[in-house]
């Protein structure tokens, strides 16, 4: 059963590398996309669920540190809803969805030109209970995982724009 397994993985790596099957993150002698993503300044976001988001971008982006001479800057502007769901017939909610959604824009820090712009949008839900730090802790723990998801998809999204822009250069 092994064996053909072990077969199997190596027909589908044959079949992906014919196909031009690249990873997004493949290292190369010659730079690679993870090394574009460290050239981006992650400008101030306003607010603390703003906060959050910029240091997710900058771990994300930057894992070694804040770039000493920045290529790109990264505006980013958030904004969170926040509905109630599962309503009791005391016209209490016991379930809760947080939206935060973001637009950006990557800018070239040299002229200010902007060379990608998009937006994202993340959604989790959470428990309301009855304990006040309860329900304060779910909300929190909700936001910080739509944040995290937030970040992941600004970058991967970023991460295919330069993927695209080395394609068009060579």
């Amino acid at each position: 059963m092994s064996w053909s397994r072990s077969v199997a993985v190596v027909l589908v790596a044959i079949l992906a590398a014919a196909c031009g099957f690249r990873p997004l993150y493949e290292g190369r002698a010659t730079g690679t996309v993870t090394t574009d993503l460290a050239t981006i300044k992650v400008n101030v976001i306003h607010d603390r669920p703003g906060q959050q988001l910029r240091n997710e971008l900058i771990d994300r982006l930057n894992p070694r540190g804040a770039p000493k001479k920045a290529l790109y800057h990264l505006d980013v502007r958030l904004t969170e809803a926040r509905q109630e769901l599962g309503i009791r017939k005391d016209e209490t909610a016991t379930r809760a969805n947080i939206e935060e959604s973001a637009t950006f824009v990557l800018m070239r820090a040299e002229d200010g030109e902007i060379v990608y712009r998009g937006s994202s949008r993340a959604t989790t839900s959470y428990n309301i209970v009855t304990s006040e730090f309860g329900a304060l802790s779910a909300e929190s723990d909700a936001r910080r995982r739509a944040l995290e998801d937030l970040s992941h998809d600004i970058t991967s999204r970023l991460g295919l724009f330069f993927n695209r822009l080395r394609a068009q250069d060579g």
